[in-house]
């Protein structure tokens, strides 16, 4: 604390201290992308000496790192910032929960780590601050649960998600790196990987209005123009209403995908100007090229030195990064289903509650608490003219039945196949009987 404003140190291992460029770990490192996760394991971009090694900031040992230095006031701006080449020693390395459980005051934990309760009060303080300034900004805080699969003693283990103080601390502090780092290069204007997130396409966005003028909505945006402040809104103002759910879910797919580029567009989702991916260089090739550049500038700033160093660098790297991020997470996804159907083998024949999460034109599927997916099949259902309205509703063409995303239903868990990761669910009533054909 200094005074009114806060100096925040953000210090991350110097990867390419040790990962030359066009080495042959780079050339690696560039053909993987990212790091590829599993339940039980992890594909690393590089090689564990250095990801669980050397560029781990261990506890209690030196480490070279690059830092963004970060002067912030009252009202979370980032008033002054800087990078620079730095050695740091980790004095605890500590786990969400404890963090939690100290901010919290766990008698236990305090005894433990009793050097941190004030820092950690001060880190919270000023995530509050810049959770607000980022609302105030208009960044949309989506909904969105994430699977958290554990792979404990040969069991796989699905707890429900669960997100505290520690992760928004965590979260807060990367964001305002990231955004602070590709502020300061743009100011420079070097040559730069940019994370970033197009604006909602008018078409998009019209279908979307169109969704909510049919759900009762009051649409106050105008689709060819719409603002992250437009969607914030929108969700606030339906904070406890029982559309919530499907707004988000069907907002959601009125966005873009974020991307990386060598050009900036700036960032939707966060209302952000200017954003990138700073802080794992470990595991994502795009972070490792910032730190690449950021270690360049730190060495010799001349701006046409920079561009002829990293112009067609930061094109290749950021379509290179684009497509092995997509890859990774369609090679996550399809394991995580597969672990998820294996996990559900010992729940068949239960009986859940859970939220209808998309609908296709053979049925619709159903989320559980824990992030389980399953198919209810049009099949199962009683017999009729069942049709796909825009992918929001599975309905009768005649008659009034119909599941919209969002819905509440009760479903049994009634066949897996662990290979292709698929579960399926049929409808039962409050009774807990089968509906339709799944009888």
């Amino acid at each position: 604390l200094v005074g009114s404003e806060m100096c925040i140190r953000d210090s991350i291992a110097d990867v390419t201290h040790y990962v030359t460029r066009n080495g042959v770990l780079d050339k690696e490192a560039f053909k993987r992308g990212t790091s590829v996760y599993f339940p039980d394991r992890v594909l690393p971009m590089l090689p564990p000496a250095l990801s669980n090694g050397i560029c781990s900031l261990n506890e209690g040992v030196e480490r070279l790192t690059l830092s963004c230095l970060m002067q912030v006031d009252k009202s979370g701006k980032v008033i002054k910032g800087r990078i620079a080449p730095s050695v740091i020693r980790s004095r605890h390395r500590m786990t969400y929960t404890e963090v939690t459980k100290l901010y919290e005051r766990d008698e236990e934990t305090v005894k433990k780590y009793p050097d941190l309760v004030g820092m950690i009060d001060t880190a919270v303080r000023l995530t509050k601050i810049l959770k607000d300034a980022r609302s105030a900004k208009g960044g949309v805080a989506m909904d969105l649960k994430e699977a958290k699969i554990l792979y404990v003693d040969g069991k796989i283990v699905i707890p429900e998600y669960e997100r505290t103080i520690s992760h928004e601390l965590i979260e807060q502090f990367m964001v305002l790196a990231n955004e602070t780092v590709a502020t300061l290069m743009t100011e420079k204007k070097m040559p730069f990987v940019y994370r970033v997130h197009e604006s909602p396409s008018e078409e998009k966005a019209k279908d979307f209005v169109k969704f909510l003028s049919e759900a009762g909505v009051n649409v106050k945006f105008n689709p060819a123009k719409v603002t992250p402040f437009d969607y914030q809104e929108l969700l606030r103002s339906l904070e406890g209403n029982a559309l919530y759910p499907l707004v988000n879910r069907v907002m959601l797919r009125s966005m873009m995908k974020a991307k990386y580029s060598a050009e900036n567009v700036g960032h939707f989702g966060l209302a952000s100007e200017c954003y990138c991916h700073f802080t794992s260089p470990i595991r994502r090739y795009p972070d490792l090229a910032i730190h690449r550049i950021l270690s360049s500038y730190c060495e010799n700033p001349d701006a046409d030195a920079m561009h002829e160093m990293y112009d067609s660098f930061v094109v290749e790297a950021s379509t290179r990064s684009s497509d092995t991020e997509v890859r990774a997470i369609t090679i996550e996804r399809s394991a995580d289903d597969c672990y998820k159907a294996e996990y559900m083998q010992q729940h068949l024949g239960e009986i859940f509650d859970g939220i209808v999460a998309g609908v296709t034109d053979f049925g619709f599927y159903v989320a559980l608490p824990n992030t389980v997916e399953g198919l209810v099949h049009v099949a199962t259902l009683p017999e009729s003219d069942w049709v796909n309205d825009d992918s929001i509703a599975f309905k009768e063409e005649q008659g009034s039945a119909c599941y919209r995303l969002g819905d509440t239903v009760r479903v049994q868990c009634t066949k897996i196949d662990v290979n292709s990761g698929n579960v399926d669910f049929a409808l039962v009533d409050e009774n807990g009987n089968l509906l339709g054909n799944a009888k």
